[in-house]
């Protein structure tokens, strides 16, 4: 059942290449699944990188999104990065079970120039 949803922002111009926090931390401690909804309006950028970080205090230290693989016993981590070069309306999953707070962030894919491109972001939350 749907629990909670809000608006991070509306379509704002993203940033060139410097991760800019989208909207403001969302406390999610009570539960356990958090959807991201994106609109991307491609403009002259190469495309967007969004990045998800979780926290346990409210502006605390930020721990990204990662994956793990595992390779003879030894597993790895790679950073998350979610990209979109093409307009597009996209969305992510987050399993936030544990998790106090989370922050999304937003930059340009690539150095090439003024970005002229928006993102609007949404989310859901839901035990």
């Amino acid at each position: 059942m749907l629990k909670a949803r809000g608006t991070l922002q509306t379509a704002t111009t993203i940033a060139k290449t410097t991760q800019t926090l989208i909207g403001a931390e969302i406390k999610c401690g009570s539960y356990d699944y958090l959807t991201l909804f994106l609109d991307y309006v491609k403009g002259d950028e190469t495309g967007i990188l969004v990045r998800a970080h979780f926290m346990q205090t409210p502006g605390g230290t930020a721990y990204q999104d990662q994956s793990w693989t595992s390779t003879a016993g030894t597993k790895s981590s790679t950073a998350n990065e979610y990209t979109a070069i093409a307009n597009a309306n996209l969305y992510i999953t987050f399993d936030v079970r544990g998790v106090e707070f989370i922050k999304f962030t937003q930059g340009g894919s690539n150095n090439d120039g003024t970005p002229t491109g928006t993102l609007a972001a949404t989310y859901a939350m839901k035990n």
